[in-house]
């Protein structure tokens, strides 16, 4: 995404509705340039255009929450892709971060994806290196995630070397949490099925509490996240001898 498309964003995640002529102005282009701008962003799947201008998304889309702090997250992501080599079988939870991850991935390795998201498998469709496999399960609508019985009896037959998991919060007591207690399940779940267990975040989410665990601090190989995060934090992930990343 170019700055000039990141800041079309930023505006209208501001506002629910922006004219084409509005962001001409704003940023100083062509109407036309505009317009391209708006189809690209649309084809990503960021923001709805109308007769003249675009919309935004729900706010609790994954797409919309992919672009929050995305930078931050495309470095993660980045990073990330460091630890998988061609071959691997790996298990990548629902969620905005981990979704730029698995679209990183998709340009250089050859894998094979357990996921429990329908956006990854969508996003990836034209990536003929990687090989999705989908849990199935209960939708929730706009996270397009998939949760419930029917996915944890998915995972339950495999075992593979790395999961990696992203988290909503964080404390010591209950270590990686998600606001949603059927995303925590899977989370769970899939931190059970794997030999290690690679939490992406950025640093942000360290800031919120979350109101159930995803996996407990023992059980983390791995954290990587951006230089923003606070040195309490640091402290508590070097106490629990987690290694940490930071981008």
């Amino acid at each position: 995404m170019k700055d000039r498309q990141e800041k079309i964003f930023s505006i209208i995640s501001r506002q629910p509705e922006v004219s084409v002529k509005e962001l001409s102005v704003i940023l100083g282009v062509s109407e036309v340039t505009i317009r391209k701008d708006l189809a690209q962003l649309e084809d990503e799947g960021v923001l709805k255009r109308i007769h003249g201008g675009a919309v935004q998304l729900s706010s609790d889309s994954i797409e919309k929450r992919m672009l929050f702090r995305y930078k931050e997250k495309l470095k993660i992501a980045q990073e990330a892709v460091k630890l998988v080599n061609d071959g691997d079988t790996i298990l990548v939870e629902a969620g905005s971060t981990n979704a730029v991850f698995a679209k990183e991935l998709a340009t250089c390795r050859k894998v094979h994806i357990i996921t429990n998201s329908l956006y990854i498998p969508r996003i990836l469709k034209e990536y003929h290196n990687v090989q999705v496999t989908v849990t199935g399960g209960n939708l929730q609508n706009e996270s397009e995630a998939m949760v419930g019985p029917i996915a944890k009896t998915a995972l339950s037959g495999i075992f593979v070397n790395k999961a990696f998991l992203g988290m909503d919060g964080f404390s010591e007591s209950l270590g990686f949490t998600c606001g949603d207690f059927l995303r925590a399940e899977i989370g769970n779940v899939m931190g059970h099925r794997a030999e290690k267990i690679i939490v992406l975040a950025e640093a942000s989410k360290f800031e919120n509490t979350g109101l159930t665990s995803v996996v407990e601090l023992s059980r983390v190989d791995t954290v990587i996240t951006d230089r923003n995060i606070s040195n309490d934090k640091l402290k508590i992930l070097k106490k629990h001898n987690i290694n940490t990343v930071i981008v």
